[in-house]
This record gives C-alpha cells, structure tokens and sequence, in this order.
C-alpha cells in the first residue's frame, strides 16, 4: 500500500504545476527587493578562506597586465588582468560578491551565419564554496509574498541551481577572489552555449577584454566541435536594484512578452500565478510637463554594416514608435545613432555590450529579422535589446518552394491535427509536397522518433538556451519571455519575389533590353539593388518596426491585419494617410494590387497601427488607473491574437493573410497568379536567360496559389475567438461561429483554386520549359529537370484535403452545429462532404448514352484521376478511424460511410458505359472495388469495437 505522506507530497507537488494562469496582482505588487526573491536571504559566503590560505597575488598575477577601459582609470566591475604570451586571463571578482546578482549576456559574435544574434543569458550570483567559487542561478519561479511561515517554506524547497564553480587562484589584499577566467569561459562554454562548443579549450584567441564599472566584456575567439572558428562573446553586468521601476500587471488582452512566477504565499486562484509585462523604464524628464523627454530614452545605435543606402528607412522604421510614446507624455522616447567606420562615429561601443541597442546588419543570403530583448527575472525591466536584419530578402535569393510550399499548407495545424499526422502521413503536407528523393528519408526520421510529444509540434521541443532556432523560442523555460524567433521578413520575401518577376515583365512589354536598364520606372525614380527605393524603402522600414516593437516588449499581433476592406486599403483616402492594418506586429504580406482600374494602395505599413498606440499606452502610461484603457479591448482596431492563437479556430487570427475579408484577398491574389502565368514565357523569361527561371516564376505563382487555399481552408469550421472580459463596453460572447454564407464560400474558393485542376494554369507547351539549371554547386542535381507535374499537383490537391477533411476540422465543424440554434444556418457535416464528393467526382454527371472517350481524350484527366483515389483513401481512412481519437468519430465515420457508398453506387451506374475510355474504365471499376473493400473492413473494426 503506497504511503498517504508520499500521496499527499505528489498531490501537493501537482498542485503546484496546475494552478490558474491568470493575475490580479496589482502594479508594485513586487518581489519584497529586487534583486532577491522573496524570503530568501541574500546569497552568503561559505565561508571565506584567508588570504594566507592561497598564494601571493602579487606572484600569481606576474607577467599580467592590468586592463584599463574607462578613460578616467575608474574601476571595473571585475578588475581584469591578462598575460598576452599565453592568453591567460585572470578577474578578480568584487569582494563584496556575495551581495551582488549578475546577468551573463550571451552572443556569438562571428564565425556563423546569424552571428550578432543574442544567444541567451543567466541571471546569477556567486557563491563561495571554501577554495573553490560556483555560479548559482537562483531559483525565479517559485517565490512568496505570503507570510514568513510561507516564504521559508518555499526557501526550503525550491532551491537554487548551481550551474558550475572554479577555483580561487588567489585573493588580492583588501580586495576579492581571483579566478581563471579562462576556466570559466572557455573550458566550461557548452554550459552556455551548448554542445557545440564541447572540447574547445585547448585553442583559443581573446578577441575583446574591457572593463566598466558595471559590466565587463570579453570576447574569445576558439574553434568549434567541427573545427569552425568562433567568437564568443560574454557580457557580463551587475544588477543593481531599481527602486524607481515598477512592475507593470499583463493582460490577455494585450499582448506583452511577460515575466512570470507562481506566488505561493497566495492562495486565491487568480492570484497565485503572477505575471509581469516585460517593458523599459522611462520616466518624464520633467513631470509636470504634458509632454516631456525621458529622463533616459531608448537609444539605438544602427551598426556600420548597414548599407549606407538603406540607413535612412532603418532609422524610419525605428523611430515610427515615437508617435505612441507621445501618446503618453514622452517625446522623442526613442532616439538613433549612427555608427560609421569612415567617420569613426561610435566605433568605440560593442554591439554585444548590454549597455547598447544596436541594429546589426548581416550579409548572409538569408532572410529574416528579429528582434530579442533581455530583461531582468525579477521585475520585468527590459536592459538591452538587438535586432538583426539579413539581406537575403532584399537580394532575393530564389526560394527553395519545395520547402516553402509544406509550410504554407501547414500554417494553423494544431497538436490534435499533428498527432493525427504522425498516424497518417499520408495525409501530411510535408510529406506529400516534399521532393520525392526526400521523402523516405522523412519516413525514416519520423520512425526513429515514434510517439512525438504533440505529434512533433514546435512547442514540444522547445529549447530557449540558444535562440533562433525554433518558431516558439523564448516564450517557453524562461522567467522572461523574449522574440526568440520572428518569420515577419518571410511574407516580406515572397512579396518582394513578386514585385521583381511584375517589373520584369513591365520592362519588357515596355520594350526594355534588359529590367535593370529603366524596369519601366520614370526616369528620375531612385533604383537601389534594381527595385524602386520607393517600393523597398517602406517595406524595410515596415519591417524594422515590427522588431523593434518586440524590443519594446510587444507579441505578435495576428489579427492586426483585419481592420480595412481591400477597396479601402487601397483607395486615395487611405494611401499615404495611415496604416492599413491595425498592428505593424502582424505578419503583412506586400500589398500588391491587381484588379483593372483599382488604387495601389501602399505596398506596405507607412506608421505603426492604432493597436501598437493602444499597447503601448497600456504598458508605459503614468496613469495609475489602467482600467479604461484596458476596456477598449473590444474595439475592432485593438482586437489581439498571438502565435498560439494560429493553431485555434478562428481564421483571423492568422499569419499571411490579408485584409477584413481575407477571401477578397484571396482572389485578388489568384487574379496576380493568373497575370503572371499568363506572361510567363513571353514576357518573364528574356533572351539569353535560362528557362529554368520559367520553372522559378511558376512555382513561385504555385506557393503564392497555394497561401490563398490554406488561408481559406481555415474559415471552414472557424469560430471568431475575442479577449475580452465580462463588462467591457461593447463586448459579446467570446467566441462566435463564423457565418455559414462564409464558410461556403471559403469551400468554394478552396474547391475551385485546388481541385479543380484547370486552377493551375497547365498546358504542354507550359511544361515544356519547366526546367532547371544543372549546377552541382547551385544544389539541385537531385530535382528533375522535367517538372514532375503530377506529383506536384496531387501534393497541392491532397494538402488542400488535409486542410478540410482533418479530424479537428471535422470535429469544429460537428461541434459548431451545436454551438448555434437548431433554427439558425450552419455549415454541417453531411454538407461539406456532399459539396467534396461532387467537386470530385463531377465527370459522373451528365453523362449521356452516345458520348465516346479515347485515351487520348479520356472521360477522367489524368489529374481528376489521382485526385479521385485521393479523397477515397481520405473517407476510408474516416471510416476505419479509432474511436479513441475524438468523441465526434462516430458520426464522421458513419457519414464517410455513406458518402463511400453513394460514390460507388454513382460509379456502378456508369462504369460499364459503352463509350468509356479505357484509362476511366479502370479506374472507375478498381476505385469500386477499393470502395467495397473499404466498406467491409469498415464493418470488421466496428463488430471488433463493440
């Protein structure tokens, strides 16, 4: 019999991993001192050996030079001291250590790709253990503000973590411990920067030693575990306790990177699970003004690698922000610095000291940008932040669209759908829409790692050490949330590949040689990198205020892209005059129109939105009420949803799309398509050029075809989810079914513009030119050079399967029939299979007696053919569904049964037909028995279920 004491210790522990995540803590509702956790005493010494026990200093640190960095010879936070002949460095660390915290600012600085990407960080404190000092990070997540009883308790059991100690090497008279900086940072650096620094010890080159008074910065240059050299760099500051800081409350409702702990001394359930908004400390210079400086602004500096050419809209994008902050009192609350090696402006400051925020400029073919912050654990005060910006989507690099095309056909798949993947892989866009050679290979990975956590979801395997590697890092295993990734320069991409391949064809039926001599632009227009300045210009800048406002502790926001219709996003009273999405944190597509006669509206974000306005007056007013401001939330403009919101049920909340209806958007953008095919050969691909750029234009065409049908798969079964609170003026249910009339006409786009297989704009002498260059160094030896245009299309055809006959579709869909009255419209099961099945089998109708088909001119294309066998191994796997998947599988079983068995009754009754085709006449008379087969196992795994 198990111990009751072991009972109630496990029940308890539960407990504590289930409690409410929300908070009513109020703002300065803070840890008792920053800087501590509360009911913890601060961090003694273990008792400290006398100088006597260790040798001389004066021996030890012979043939060492002392590092000087102030240009007043004031003291560092750690003195330094460096031999040169051996690279040995040596810190003495303050003596009064043992009082102090510190945050360890991690950055590889060079030697990789996202080099000046903000690697992580360690908020920690010394500890001496006899001869010996360990770095312990103390213990954030569990504290108290309860009574002493309490917070000794939680002292007791939530224990801080020693990461990893080194020896004292001596100890400087009336001074403090010296350590073998080395040992720290270069024999023990896969404890910070992981497993590929293992075993670098041996070689090394000290890049950076300075020393500040409340920072030191040292950068070591070693090779890594695969012989690749880096250097590493460590920013290592004291933080000092802000008594004027006060932590700031988050709400669902706006979405703030936040900074969280469970408060056990409380014990109302709203109460218990604290978060703070991760935001900077700003106060008026002068308080009695309406509009004041800051005492301190924000201070970026743009780093000498950004091309002179695109300095001025980096520094538009950045100071777009100004326009809130006066919204609450502080002008000029962000300012720009230029660095320049020419003039030698600000060449003295290190873009990885955390005492600079620094836009970093990489030339690396790639194309993204992010914007990580580092905060302090405690309270929720951002200290430093650094936005990266790639150059890849600018030069455009072409796209590998066999990679990009499964990432648009999976956007918005949650868990649920995931696992059913991982069951069925068949049904899988990554799969189905990888290049063949790839795709035993994806098989085989997949085998060796059986029963992913959450079907192999990002969340399930999230690891915020490093930063960048993942679509979820940095929201999850932090006391602080940080942007640890940020796709927002990826629609950016494909708008900017959209625009090049629409110049070049206006070049050329303006008569143009060649796009880069005019591209049809007027004479005195600004050309940089062969676009007009004043299209990439915006879209630059556009894309520098979406990091920067992650840098000032905004989420994403994915409905921001919601608030104007396509006519008046592009219409002369909004061109030019304000932002045409509700939040520059959404992710924009290129607003590129196409309609006859239709405004270009502007191509991207000229200022932030008026949710941006609204978030930030929530997070930095001085108001002492924030109650109003909070009460709008229910206004159409501030509507809010973030990265996890993507994989729920409402359609809005959604990356990529576009507008207030989205399915106008779509069809604008299939309107695109159609143009650009339409001149692909002609116009698009030049003399002199390689037809496989014939094949890059189509498939470019394809993914952004693609986009439009995943993005209105979402609506079928969707249901508007807000976040507003009861009593908040103006605000209804939280979740409404989105109208029937929409979800019909989403299934009928995705039905016309992916089963439908005159949607993608075929023909022989099309794919005649479908080649590609044969480079070994361009990668793509493994492709075909002739487009494999069945597989492809049925890829694109089965991923939009996937996308409406899921379970989870299929289950909102069941569940939203209950969710509006009986006497209400709805879209309903039966409905949505009925509108599949005849989409799909279509050529069984009208089918007369004296009709004749050849195999050249067969009844059923080729395509329809796949597409057929398709959806019936979609419905028998409905059928042959487990009832352990969802309660709604009985009903979705019973109605694929039903639509198996009216298909085959309709393919008896012409399978014989006299003038059948041979091609049609066996498939139809094999998808019969295939049918029947389906049907009788169908009643096999029932009788065993019962």
């Amino acid at each position: 019999m198990k111990s009751p004491l072991l009972f109630l210790r496990r029940s308890l522990t539960a407990l504590c991993l289930v409690l409410p995540a929300s908070s009513l803590a109020q703002e300065g509702d803070a840890p008792e001192t920053p800087g501590q956790t509360p009911g913890q005493p601060q961090p003694q010494a273990a008792g400290k050996a006398p100088e006597a026990d260790f040798p001389p200093a004066n021996k030890v640190l012979e043939g060492f030079r002392k590092i000087v960095s102030t240009s007043d010879g004031a003291p560092g936070l750690y003195t330094l001291y460096v031999r040169d002949k051996d690279q040995q460095i040596y810190a003495e660390v303050p003596k009064d250590f043992a009082k102090q915290r510190h945050f360890i600012a991690l950055t590889v600085a060079s030697g990789e790709a996202y080099a000046g990407l903000q690697a992580g960080d360690y908020y920690v404190y010394w500890r001496q253990f006899d001869k010996r000092l360990a770095l312990v990070q103390p213990n954030l997540e569990m504290r108290s503000t309860g009574d002493q009883e309490s917070k000794d308790s939680v002292q007791r059991l939530f224990t801080d973590r020693v990461l990893l100690d080194v020896p004292i090497v001596t100890v400087i008279p009336k001074g403090g411990p010296v350590i073998d900086l080395d040992a720290l940072l270069v024999e023990q650096a896969s404890k910070f920067f992981g497993p590929q620094a293992n075993g670098i010890q041996k070689l090394f080159t000290l890049k950076t030693v300075k020393s500040f008074p409340q920072n030191i910065e040292v950068g070591i240059e070693v090779p890594m575990a695969n012989g690749q050299l880096r250097t590493l760099h460590y920013s290592i500051s004291n933080i000092v306790a802000n008594k004027e800081y006060k932590p700031r409350v988050a709400d669902e409702r706006v979405g703030y990177f936040v900074t969280n702990y469970n408060d056990l001394g409380k014990f109302e359930e709203d109460q218990t699970a604290v978060r703070y908004i991760n935001r900077w400390h700003l106060e008026k210079a002068d308080p009695s003004l309406k509009l004041s400086p800051p005492k301190e602004p924000i201070v970026f500096y743009i780093e000498h690698t950004t091309p002179v050419r695109y300095r001025r809209w980096v520094a538009d994008g950045l100071l777009m922000w100004n326009d809130a902050f006066e919204r609450v009192g502080l002008v000029n609350a962000i300012e720009v610095r230029f660095q320049d090696s020419k003039s030698g402006a600000h060449m003295d400051k290190d873009p990885e000291d955390v005492r600079h925020n620094f836009i970093r400029w990489l030339s690396n073919g790639a194309g993204t940008a992010i914007g990580p912050s580092r905060t302090n654990p405690e309270t929720g005060q951002i200290l430093d932040a650094d936005i990266i910006l790639t150059d890849g989507w600018i030069r455009h690099w072409w796209t590998q669209y066999n990679k990009l095309l499964p990432q648009l056909a999976m956007e918005g798949f949650d868990a649920q759908t995931l696992s059913w993947l991982e069951e069925h892989p068949e049904w899988d866009p990554r799969l189905r829409l990888a290049s063949p050679v790839e795709r035993e290979q994806i098989l085989a990975d997949r085998a060796q790692q059986q029963g992913r956590s959450l079907g192999g979801h990002p969340l399930a395997s999230l690891d915020s050490t490093l930063l960048g590697d993942q679509e979820f890092d940095g929201l999850s295993g932090r006391v602080s949330q940080v942007n640890g990734l940020c796709m927002a320069a990826n629609c950016k991409t494909h708008g900017l590949a959209a625009m090049r391949m629409q110049l070049d064809i206006l070049a050329a039926e303006q008569g143009e040689a060649e796009s880069g001599e005019g591209d049809g632009k007027k004479e005195d227009e600004q050309v940089i990198d062969g676009i007009p300045e004043a299209f990439i210009g915006p879209l630059l800048a556009d894309l520098v205020a979406h990091e920067v406002g992650h840098t000032l502790g905004l989420r994403h926001n994915f409905k921001g892209s919601s608030i104007l219709g396509l006519e008046e996003i592009n219409s002369e009273s909004t061109k030019g005059a304000r932002p045409f999405a509700g939040s520059v944190m959404d992710y924009l597509p290129v607003n590129i129109r196409v309609a006859a006669g239709a405004c270009q509206g502007d191509y991207a974000m000229v200022g932030i939105g008026p949710y941006d306005i609204w978030a930030i007056e929530y997070g930095y007013s001085f108001e002492n009420d924030l109650k109003p401001i909070l009460q709008r939330s229910s206004e159409k403009e501030l509507r809010f949803a973030t990265d996890e919101d993507t994989w729920g049920p409402d359609p809005l909340a959604r990356r990529y799309d576009f507008s207030s209806d989205p399915l106008e958007y779509a069809r604008d953008q299939m309107m695109l398509v159609k143009e650009l095919r339409s001149k692909l050969l002609d116009k698009y691909v030049k003399d002199g050029d390689t037809w496989a750029r014939a094949r890059r234009g189509y498939l470019l065409t394809l993914a952004t075809q693609l986009n439009s049908v995943s993005m209105m798969a979402n609506w079928v079964g969707g249901a508007h989810v807000y976040r507003h609170k009861k009593g908040d003026p103006n605000s209804g249910a939280p979740i409404e079914v989105v109208p029937a009339d929409q979800q019909r006409r989403a299934l009928a786009f995705v039905v016309e513009n992916a089963l439908d297989s005159n949607s993608f704009g075929l023909t022989p002498e099309i794919l005649q030119y479908l080649t590609i260059d044969k480079w070994w160094d361009a990668g793509n030896m493994s492709e075909d050079p002739t487009w494999p245009v069945h597989d492809r299309i049925l890829g694109i055809q089965a991923s939009a399967l996937t996308a409406v006959m899921n379970p989870t579709t299929l289950q909102r869909i069941y569940d939203n029939e209950f969710r509006l009255p009986p006497d209400q419209d709805a879209l309903t099961l039966p409905e949505l299979l009925d509108t599949l099945s005849a989409a799909v089998w279509k050529q069984l109708d009208g089918l007369d007696a004296g009709m004749t088909f050849t195999a050249r001119k067969p009844l059923i294309q080729s395509f329809d053919r796949n597409l057929q066998r398709e959806y019936l191994e979609r419905l028998t796997d409905l059928v042959l569904t487990s009832s352990s998947f969802t309660a709604a599988y009985k009903p979705i079983s019973d109605l694929a049964n039903m639509n198996l068995r009216e298909i085959q009754r309709r393919i008896d009754a012409v399978k014989e037909h006299d003038g059948l085709d041979p091609y049609s006449r066996s498939h139809l008379q094999e998808s019969s028995r295939r049918i029947a087969k389906a049907l009788e196992a169908g009643l096999i795994l029932e009788a065993r279920n019962r």
